[in-house]
């Protein structure tokens, strides 16, 4: 059985969508459906990919439009506090949407998800291709992320921690400072958690060029260290990273390097 590209489904659903916020209007899943030409039920699946943008992109809750026989959005429905809807419509309807850019636009030729993904995890040299070819920052960010649960195989490469929902994409060379075809190249990424993707960022943590973790301070001479502190700090000093199975898909020496002179590391 073929799999449903349900971001394609989203880029022909953006549009209906943006015509029924600029009329401050609603529509129900059936209308949507007869729109794209599905069957009501499959709605949730192609709202699940919208409503994760506009989480990402921190816009307001554009999926609320759609809503059910009981006149609500469906349970699928967490872009905003089900018990205060009247301000995310608010924010919806008071929204300009016309400077927003349909962010599925690239899938308009059956290109999916999955598809960009594979490519960037098995030909990281081909990243500047995809950075051009999806024009949203928000949709970029979401597919390095996705690739590098892939090459990561969904665990943390400092801890091991494998919650989904705590697993972030961290840029070794900042997005701010990276060119087009390093943003997505994910030789110039690490899968973390959230707290150590915050160290990372913040110059308290990173790793060396054979993949060894390195902690400012493994002697633990900068204050009190709690039993937990220790255990995510000092204690994961000179040990070896997860890295991917596959030598193509680790973080590149050259990334490596500039993260190190920017952070005045000396290893």
């Amino acid at each position: 059985m073929a799999v449903v590209n349900q971001v394609e489904r989203a880029s022909r659903a953006w549009p209906v969508l943006i015509a029924v916020a600029q009329r401050k209007n609603k529509i129900s899943y059936g209308d949507l459906g007869k729109a794209l030409g599905i069957h009501h039920r499959a709605i949730r699946f192609v709202l699940g990919v919208i409503q994760s943008y506009c989480l990402e992109e921190k816009l307001p809750p554009l999926t609320i439009l759609v809503i059910n026989q009981s006149g609500r959005p469906g349970s699928g429905f967490i872009a905003c506090d089900i018990n205060r809807l009247d301000r995310g419509y608010a924010e919806v309807w008071g929204h300009d949407w016309s400077k927003e850019k349909n962010p599925f636009e690239f899938a308009s030729d059956g290109t999916s998800y999955p598809q960009l993904v594979k490519t960037l995890t098995q030909d990281p040299d081909s990243s500047r291709d995809v950075y051009t070819k999806v024009k949203s920052r928000g949709i970029q960010q979401l597919l390095f992320r996705e690739a590098l649960l892939k090459a990561y195989r969904h665990q943390c490469a400092f801890t091991g921690l494998s919650f989904p929902e705590a697993l972030e994409a961290c840029h070794i060379v900042p997005w701010s400072e990276s060119s087009e075809a390093e943003r997505m190249d994910i030789r110039n990424g690490v899968l973390l958690n959230s707290f150590h993707h915050r160290l990372f960022d913040k110059g308290l943590i990173t790793f060396t060029e054979n993949y060894r973790i390195w902690f400012f301070d493994p002697t633990e001479q900068e204050g009190h260290y709690s039993k937990m502190d220790r255990a995510l700090t000092s204690k994961l000093h000179g040990k070896p990273m997860n890295v991917p199975f596959l030598i193509k898909q680790r973080p590149l020496a050259d990334y490596i390097r500039k993260h190190h002179e920017a952070g005045e590391w000396e290893i």
